[in-house]
């Protein structure tokens, strides 16, 4: 600590010894340090004053400066002279000044690479979803040397990873609490990774499905876990970024299978190459801590301020947001872990509240036709008759997707949640009405040649804003939640999604022999604006806010 030494500018010293405040100390010398008041001691039968201020200088320093009396304050404020530093000071400065750089730089780093664990198991969730939108063509080839499956059992295949998403989502309602997001991961990608292979070596269609299934029932335990760890152990300011880095990256999954699949190496290798991806994580998984907010709602305090101090650094002062944390959950966090507690807490009017809208806009946009789209892409390229092969316009479309992804990562901080959420469904309207419109001309005329670049054209400004705005209802799905109640609430949300689009998907070619694909289309695209429009009416905003102050405010 620094003492300094101040001569000739206060008064004489008394028979006895008499302090001054010291209200701060400017200058040079200290780079300009504002500190708390500090009372300067006077010593006997002399002018000098010493201090000691909070300050890591070397040795003590004379001051040589103007002393302005503070009236009000029965103090004094000292500037110095513009005397140079000492290198010995300058040095000891700049370690500091790098230290803390570093540290704020871990800070980073810490949550960033947590992130990018999180998104390699994405990219395998990704792959789930795009494996047989390129698939079903070989699959059901009747001259395949392989197996084969008829269209009943090739629309079954492509829904069945939803229909165990669904049963996977009651089953992750307990583990969640239980046994924590990161635990949750280290369980479900081995077995989804076991699964591919399976898939990859099954001999009937029979075995082939159930594989299909295990793996939707895998995805539905690592999707949440995935998809709520990265949002709990985020600082706010980066919270949208990491989580859409996390999206992308399952994006990136339905390219990367796309672009397997149109190198013509064959349904099986492909899932061989899936079970790696699904694989790749485990490693990195087991040197992370848990959720600090899980371990608070476990009761294990200490753990949670030590995974809270890895993930801002020994130098943040985390106290305020730990308290804050304890505080939503309350002194009997373990209590509300029960089922009896967790229905208590669902039913408070705040709560249910917001469940029901999460619920309600998390089923629309399954029948907003991105997910029918992702499942049978070469088969409604093929539909519409594009000039370009369906496989190099799969992979397009999946780039462009990808892209959304990107562009929602840089303005999902700046724009807000709420008005990316309603312009990116709005234009999603007015290009699936576009596509249902070129199908409907097809449908009357079978001439439409001059029109041939509307369905790529639309698919492609589709799923751009798919891209830009459907990571929005993901990220709301988890800061619009109680973290005591967030678990079982996401679990219940994503148990109604993977059942709306195992619906979506199994009953697509049934509601186009109704309906006529326009018609379809159609029907999407007035999803698209009720999703706009219930989100611009009942959706809070949520940028730049805690997870507790989310909840607090709603």
């Amino acid at each position: 600590m620094d003492k300094y030494i101040l001569q000739d500018h206060l008064p004489k010293a008394s028979t006895e010894d008499s302090s001054v405040t010291i209200l701060s100390i400017s200058g040079i010398d200290n780079k300009a340090y504002e500190g708390p008041p500090s009372v300067c001691h006077q010593h006997l039968h002399s002018n000098t004053y010493e201090t000691e201020y909070p300050i890591e200088l070397p040795g003590q320093r004379s001051i040589h400066g103007d002393v302005e009396k503070d009236g009000l304050s029965g103090g004094c404020r000292i500037s110095l002279d513009a005397a140079p530093v000492s290198k010995g000071c300058q040095d000891t400065l700049k370690l500091q000044k790098d230290l803390a750089d570093g540290q704020k730089q871990l800070e980073i780093t810490c949550q960033v690479l947590a992130a990018l664990l999180i998104s390699l198991v994405h990219l395998g969730i990704g792959t789930t979803y795009g494996f047989s939108g390129v698939m079903l063509p070989e699959l059901t080839d009747r001259g395949t040397s392989d197996l084969f499956l008829d269209e009943s059992q090739a629309a079954f295949f492509s829904s069945l990873s939803d229909l165990g998403g669904f049963f996977g989502s009651v089953l992750s309602m307990a583990l969640l609490m239980r046994l924590g997001h990161r635990v949750l991961l280290l369980l479900g990608l081995p077995i989804s990774a076991c699964a591919w292979l399976g898939l990859a070596f099954a001999q009937t269609p029979t075995m082939l499905q159930t594989m299909r299934f295990i793996v939707g029932l895998t995805g539905s335990f690592t999707l949440p876990a995935g998809n709520m760890y990265i949002l709990e152990v985020s600082h706010k300011t980066l919270r949208g970024l990491l989580f859409g880095l996390v999206t992308t990256s399952r994006q990136a999954g339905v390219l990367f299978v796309y672009a397997i699949g149109s190198l013509g190496l064959g349904w099986r290798t492909t899932a061989l190459i899936c079970s790696g991806v699904a694989i790749l994580p485990v490693v990195g998984l087991l040197f992370l801590p848990n959720s600090p907010r899980w371990l608070i709602t476990q009761g294990l305090f200490t753990e949670a301020q030590k995974s809270l101090t890895f993930y801002r650094g020994a130098l943040y002062d985390s106290e305020p947001e730990m308290n804050a944390i304890m505080d939503q959950v309350g002194e009997n966090g373990p209590e509300k872990n029960s089922i009896r507690a967790q229905l208590r807490i669902m039913t408070e009017p705040s709560t249910l509240k917001t469940l029901l809208l999460l619920l309600f806009i998390s089923l629309l946009y399954n029948f907003s036709g991105y997910n029918v789209l992702i499942a049978y892409i070469v088969p409604i390229l093929q539909s519409a008759s594009i000039d370009m092969d369906a496989y190099v316009s799969a992979m397009l479309i999946g780039a462009v997707r990808v892209a959304g992804t990107v562009i929602h990562l840089t303005v999902v901080d700046r724009m807000g949640r709420k008005p990316l959420l309603v312009s990116s469904y709005v234009s999603c309207a007015l290009c699936i009405a576009c596509l249902g419109g070129y199908f409907y001309f097809q449908s009357i005329s079978g001439y439409v040649n001059y029109f041939g670049w509307v369905p790529l054209t639309s698919l492609v400004i589709f799923v751009l804003f798919t891209g830009v705005g459907q990571p929005v209802i993901f990220i709301l799905q988890g800061e619009l939640l109680p973290t005591s109640f967030r678990a079982t609430g996401v679990s219940l949300i994503l148990c109604l999604v993977f059942l709306g689009s195992f619906t979506a998907i199994r009953t697509y070619s049934l509601a186009s022999a109704f309906m006529g694909e326009h018609g379809t289309f159609w029907l999407y695209g007035g999803v698209c604006f009720v999703i706009a429009l219930v989100s611009a009416v009942s959706l809070p905003e949520t940028r730049g806010r805690s997870l507790e102050e989310i909840t607090q405010r709603k």
